[in-house]
């Protein structure tokens, strides 16, 4: 089994690629190092981040190769994908003010893949080396198993502690008119209906919390969270055939994407076909 990193030679790819090396350390498996070769890359850059990505892999006993592609590049990355048995293709985005609009990471969001698609948002470079605490936000309950594998899988490669912070979409009446005891009979059924995952993280050694939020404003809601507190990581959901997440209303990608304090990876599972 293999996770790709697709490498173009910028830092954003780089920290991607790390990104990639830790998740494919923790289950022993092969790191792919691709590049679709094209006039607007310089493949000595690309080369050199190859080579720093190596580096980096002989100290958590990685194996890695290197793939060179050509032709279009959504094609010849799915071409590829179908040929080999990957688990995870990280690739990083290159920010622009309609989110990350006709970039790869943007065109592969939009094609069913045989393997789970990792768009990574680099806020700080840095953070990869400190990873001590991830959020995962998520809608009520809404929490699917391939996206809690994940997670998962990354907080224990990076001994990581997780918040799962539950949004409420509740409107303003609604939430003027909620008492105390009402929010607390319905975050105690979210944890209940959560509690197979919390199970789960316990047994993983993974320290974790769950917390609430009642909101209109979901997307200003989780900004705020991760200014108040001490995050490196933020893992959202993607839904594939679409720009934006699931689980928000109003293009929560393109805000998170821009506005986020911390590095971000949108998760697009498996095509299941």
């Amino acid at each position: 089994m293999k996770v790709i990193a697709a490498l173009n030679g910028l830092v954003s790819s780089d920290v991607a690629a790390l990104y990639a090396l830790r998740y494919a350390a923790l289950f022993d498996y092969t790191l792919c190092l691709l590049h679709v070769l094209n006039p607007s890359d310089r493949r000595e850059e690309v080369e050199l981040s190859m080579a720093i990505a190596e580096e980096a892999a002989i100290h958590y006993k990685v194996k890695t190769e290197r793939v060179f592609l050509t032709g279009e590049p959504v094609l010849a990355i799915r071409k590829y994908l179908a040929e080999t048995r990957t688990d995870t293709l990280f690739c990083s985005t290159r920010m622009h003010r309609r989110f990350f609009q006709d970039s790869l990471s943007e065109k592969l969001s939009r094609w069913s893949l045989p393997a789970n698609l990792a768009v990574i948002r680099v806020a700080h470079v840095n953070a990869v080396f400190v990873t001590e605490n991830i959020l995962l936000p998520i809608r009520e309950d809404r929490l699917s198993s391939q996206k809690f594998a994940f997670v998962s899988s990354l907080a224990k490669a990076f001994d990581a502690a997780t918040e799962i912070y539950s949004i409420h979409p509740t409107g303003r009446r609604k939430l003027a008119a909620m008492d105390t005891h009402t929010a607390r009979m319905l975050f105690q059924k979210i944890n209940t209906r959560l509690s197979h995952y919390a199970s789960t993280l316990k047994l993983l050694d993974i320290p974790f919390t769950i917390k609430h939020a009642l909101t209109g404003r979901e997307v200003d809601q989780i900004l705020h969270h991760l200014a108040r507190h001490d995050f490196q990581l933020m893992i959202i959901g993607g839904r594939r055939l679409s720009p934006f997440s699931g689980f928000f209303q109003e293009n929560p990608m393109e805000r998170l994407f821009w506005h986020t304090p911390v590095n971000t990876i949108a998760f697009y599972a498996r095509d299941k076909k």
